[in-house]
């Protein structure tokens, strides 16, 4: 088999080898196992993973809530003082997805929460209710409280996941 493979084989060539090897082509020009990053079981089969994805979204993924801490109030901070919407996303250990906005126009940052099969929860954090009231402060000059908003951000995104998937075993 190796002496009719030498040069360069057409594609009707590999076509008959993977048939006999019951195999697909694309299974013959893959890496070796050795050099696999991972695996997946899919439907009892099982897939090597030998590199990354270059055609989908690459989602950060922090797998220490010590990393998605410093994170949160790098943004937070930028976020508050900068003159533009922002966002954040991210999956966090507990394979739960976060999304985090910021609404300029709005002053507002809405944490969006997907876990478990698709159940989401959503919360808002409005300037008003994360205010350094000062004296001479007005509704519009008042600054943000943000290490307190960032403490809350960070809070939920570590505590409602677990609560709700707790409070759903128990129903």
């Amino acid at each position: 088999m190796l002496s009719s493979v030498k040069g360069n084989p057409t594609v009707s060539k590999l076509e008959d080898i993977a048939t006999a090897l019951q195999v697909n082509v694309s299974e013959l020009l893959t890496n070796r196992p050795e050099s696999a990053l991972g695996f997946v079981i899919i439907g009892g089969q099982t897939y090597q993973l030998s590199k990354p994805s270059k055609n989908t979204v690459q989602i950060p993924t922090y797998a220490r809530y010590d990393d998605l801490r410093n994170e949160i109030k790098e943004f937070v901070k930028k976020s508050v003082e900068g003159s533009e919407t922002a966002s954040k996303m991210g999956l966090v250990e507990a394979f739960e997805f976060f999304s985090l906005v910021y609404d300029k126009d709005k002053e507002t940052f809405c944490l969006s929460l997907c876990y478990a099969d698709g159940k989401t929860e959503t919360i808002l954090y409005d300037k008003f209710e994360f205010c350094n009231w000062g004296k001479s402060n007005t509704d519009d000059d008042a600054p943000w409280d943000v290490a307190q908003v960032t403490e809350e951000i960070i809070n939920d995104i570590e505590g409602v996941v677990a609560s709700k998937i707790q409070a759903d075993t128990k129903e």
